[in-house]
């Protein structure tokens, strides 16, 4: 392909051309291209073209093929640059938000929900999103004001299955919210990009499958011959750089391992260390400058087993590399290797979910990995920002907190500290140590103070120790913690938190101040109303009738209770019988007193009086409020019904 080619290709997709000596690194090693990368991204033309015309006229499409094929590179730098940037919401995926303690997250928000949202609308404070659906959200953020249909992609859907949850079904609660807008009458197109060992798991979902086509679905696959030749090519083009005749097809032929293709990470792997090997000169590269693809390949399979044994295996590489050797020789997953130490090798493009149904090693990988020999002692962890933060999203949280520990021993300016702080609170938070969670944060918040700026940092990490407190049952604490937030930034939602803890030592008038608070503020008012709905269906029903009603629909169990005791406070028992949610053991303790007094006021006394003893020992975190105790008592002692 002539340079003049390459400059017309790239004006049409509205990316400026580098210049030769501009700086811009070639090619991007295992790093994902993002749309700023437009310029230097070659070989999936015609998949990007294919990939946004479904796009636009599908309401869910899918992207999937094996980790590493280059998918979310396909959709930053191939696809959205095809579309007109005010219709796109910024890619999404369910990594939480680090700026967001795990502790200040909302216990009926779903986590996954609320990482999803965060990341469709990165430039506002994540907290804001906590407690919404995503429908909620879509309804209620005007992100596309020019009217028409907005485009979202969730990318790396797979980690949706793979990431820690708190409750093992939680998957599910995404997958039928994002069903939801795609059913109700929002202007959403939607983009899911998944790996293939997680493709069957998604169409199973009913509420899905109900929006799918095979027409929408896309299988990216290796880059073919002419492909890779122009991956090669593109991007020394664009510096104007060039191979020699004959070279780059050598190049593609050693990076070949069968017809099917070549590997996107493989290319840029050994294209990386070609360029770091002649950058300095502006001669053609010719074939005495090729590297050793085996070489280079054996190099990346070395770094990443040594850094998988070190982190999942303790440091035993032999082990790791036998259980390798099986699958590389015979070509099937045996089923010894840990599910965590699968996640991470897929991840360092060691192993792929293959079209037999199981984890294969690439075709191209097998013969350098064969003629390693290993025994190095594995190196020392870092303790970058980074790992801490990959370690506590794969559920990995003992890792994660001597990382932090170790982090917090090593210099590291004022800034770096308060941030290792911050993740070793959620590491301990997320193992259920929660003096230690508090301990961290308080830690982390000392050190923001230090630093401008950073009033809204520490009013998050005071929040959070105010939601542990409050979970604690030292609810005095949580209220004097979660004002000196709102005093740093009165961010609705920890006016919402700090409504709930003065709710808990009995100040309703209070809670609702600090309610209508947050409603002048005029963010995130459905949080806001229905916390108010909620606290004030046991004093003020028709008041908290007239809140609920305005955000419809319910989709959280606390406030169906809610709503359903506002309900027969009123008069309506039958209808209010209709909306009680289901509840069970795991249910948190003032729902399932809500839901026994509805069943009083019902007739039910057997049934109240058995709702009213699991909320006193329900084994979720919150407990009852000491002004709700005398009430669960009172129907407890009630007598069975004949």
């Amino acid at each position: 392909m002539t340079n003049g080619v390459l400059v017309r290709l790239h004006l049409r997709a509205g990316v400026a051309m580098p210049s030769s000596g501009s700086g811009l690194e070639p090619y991007v090693g295992l790093t994902a291209y993002r749309r700023e990368d437009a310029a230097r991204f070659f070989g999936r033309e015609t998949e990007a073209h294919t990939l946004a015309r479904l796009w636009r006229h599908h309401r869910l499409t899918i992207l999937h093929g094996p980790s590493g094929v280059g998918k979310t590179s396909l959709v930053a730098a191939g696809v959205l640059p095809l579309l007109r940037s005010s219709d796109v919401l910024p890619p999404g995926s369910v990594r939480r938000p680090s700026v967001v303690p795990a502790a200040a997250i909302l216990d009926d928000s779903d986590p996954h929900a609320f990482a999803l949202m965060s990341s469709w609308s990165p430039y506002e404070h994540p907290l804001r999103f906590s407690g919404l659906t995503i429908s909620t959200f879509l309804r209620w953020h005007h992100w596309n004001p020019n009217g028409g249909t907005a485009m979202a992609v969730f990318d790396h859907a797979e980690e949706l299955f793979t990431a820690f949850r708190r409750h093992p079904d939680s998957h599910i609660h995404l997958l039928d919210q994002l069903s939801a807008a795609l059913s109700g009458n929002l202007p959403l197109n939607l983009l899911v990009v998944i790996a293939d060992e997680h493709f069957e798991q998604l169409r199973h979902h009913e509420g899905l499958r109900a929006h799918m086509s095979s027409e929408a679905s896309v299988r990216l696959g290796p880059l073919t011959v002419d492909a890779a030749l122009e991956a090669c090519r593109g991007p020394l083009a664009n510096i104007g750089r060039e191979f020699a005749p004959g070279v780059a097809e050598k190049l593609v032929k050693d990076l070949r391992a069968d017809s099917a293709g070549v590997e996107p990470a493989h290319l840029q792997l050994v294209c990386g260390a070609l360029w770091k090997s002649t950058s300095e000169r502006s001669i053609p590269i010719t074939a005495a400058d090729l590297v050793d693809v085996n070489e280079v390949l054996a190099e990346h399979c070395d770094r990443i087993l040594q850094e998988v044994a070190r982190d999942r295996l303790d440091g035993d590489v032999k082990q790791l590399a036998a259980w390798l050797r099986q699958i590389a020789t015979y070509g099937t997953d045996d089923g010894e290797l840990p599910p965590p130490v699968i996640q991470a090798l897929v991840q360092g493009r060691i192993l792929r979910y293959g079209e037999k149904q199981c984890y294969e090693m690439p075709a191209r990988l097998a013969p350098p990995f064969l003629s390693m020999s290993f025994g190095r002692q594995p190196p020392e962890p870092p303790h970058h920002l980074s790992t801490i933060e990959a370690a506590l999203q794969r559920g990995w949280f003992e890792f994660a907190a001597k990382q932090a520990e170790r982090a917090l021993v090593s210099p590291a300016d004022a800034r770096e500290r308060a941030r290792v702080h911050s993740l070793a609170g959620d590491a301990a938070y997320l193992q259920n140590d929660f003096d230690g969670a508090i301990a961290h944060y308080r830690k982390a918040a000392k050190t923001y103070t230090m630093l401008r700026g950073t009033d809204r940092i520490v009013a998050t990490l005071l929040a959070a120790v105010g939601r542990i407190l409050v979970d604690q049952g030292a609810y005095q604490a949580a209220v004097d913690e979660l004002r000196g937030a709102v005093t740093r930034s009165p961010e609705p939602v920890i006016l919402t938190e700090l409504a709930w803890a003065l709710w808990y030592i009995g100040h309703e008038s209070g809670a609702v101040d600090m309610l209508d608070v947050a409603l002048r503020s005029g963010n995130n008012q459905v949080e806001a109303l229905r916390v108010r709905g909620e606290i004030l269906s046991d004093v003020e029903p028709q008041a908290a009738l007239r809140d609920l009603d305005r955000v419809r629909p319910h989709e959280l169990a606390s406030t169906r209770a809610a709503y359903a005791l506002a309900l027969a406070l009123s008069g309506d028992v039958k209808r209010a019988v209709r909306v009680l949610p289901i509840v069970d053991a795991d249910s948190d303790a003032a729902t399932l007193l809500r839901t026994a007094r509805v069943m009083k006021t019902a007739g039910r006394d057997a049934e109240a009086a058995r709702l009213a003893r699991q909320a006193q020992q329900t084994a979720s975190r919150k407990p009852l409020p000491p002004r709700l105790t005398a009430q669960a008592e009172l129907l407890t002692t009630t007598r069975p019904e004949n």
